[in-house]
């Protein structure tokens, strides 16, 4: 087994790509029918893969890379509370103009942090 840590900027561009994408998320609903998918699009971000205190994150990353992402950051952060309840399905939340607010800015974050 390596002892190598594995560089983060796929994960998050991954990520930001889900976020991004209606089909995407559908798919992820669908292949993973026992979860809540739209806590686990917060629980992801949030609590899982963006980690700017860190240093091992932050060096996966160039500066205008960390502007970005922390851009994102907050504009999902101040968004999130705002959000409607799931109701069990994706689907509401991309009925929803915040949340199609949050995947526009996360396409565009994409862009900046992976042309």
């Amino acid at each position: 087994m390596s002892g190598t840590t594995p560089d983060r900027k796929p994960v998050i561009t991954d990520l930001l790509q889900l976020l991004a994408s209606e089909k995407r998320q559908l798919a992820y609903e669908r292949n993973v029918p026992h979860a809540d998918i739209t806590a686990e699009l917060v629980c992801m971000w949030f609590d899982d893969l963006y980690h700017p205190d860190d240093t091992f994150f932050t060096s996966c990353f160039s500066a205008d890379e960390l502007a970005a992402l922390a851009e994102f950051h907050l504009f999902y952060d101040q968004r999130n509370d705002s959000l409607p309840e799931s109701k069990g399905t994706v689907r509401t939340w991309l009925a929803d103009r915040s949340w199609r607010e949050i995947m526009r800015k996360a396409q565009e974050t994409l862009s900046r942090i992976a042309p």
